[in-house]
């Protein structure tokens, strides 16, 4: 199991540089269209890999749980945050946010942020690195 955690962060970790990636792409970009679509294109290859690592890492807290009948509750604001940011990533995405702006853009990639040094946070505690 600790494989299957270690390669759900490392997909993880390859969103999250897609992601910034993304990000430089559209800066860097000399048209705007040019740079939207490279932007786009990239950031849905990271949100999916981030989907795909989502899914283990869901059902192996699932399992975690009922073998132990609790519930940490770092566990449950982590995975509370990521949902929401899962789900603002989901309508970024499929670009059915009529008000998409870059204020809610940056404020989606704070809360990827959060989601992602907390979850790398557990994965260290869960593997008894800290």
């Amino acid at each position: 199991m600790s494989e299957l955690r270690m390669f759900s962060l490392i997909l993880q970790i390859v969103a999250l540089l897609l992601i910034v990636i993304g990000f430089i792409a559209l800066k860097k970009s000399t048209s705007m269209n040019e740079g939207i679509s490279k932007h786009g294109k990239i950031i849905n290859v990271g949100y999916s890999l981030a989907i795909i690592s989502v899914l283990y890492m869901a059902y192996s807290a699932y399992l975690f749980i009922i073998g132990t009948g609790s519930i940490s509750p770092s566990v449950v604001v982590h995975g509370s945050l990521g949902t929401i940011a899962l789900v603002l990533g989901a309508i970024f995405v499929t670009n059915r946010w009529s008000w998409k702006t870059k204020k809610y853009m940056r404020i989606e990639l704070v809360l990827w942020l959060a989601v992602f040094l907390g979850g790398t946070y557990l994965y260290l505690v869960i593997n008894g690195v800290i």
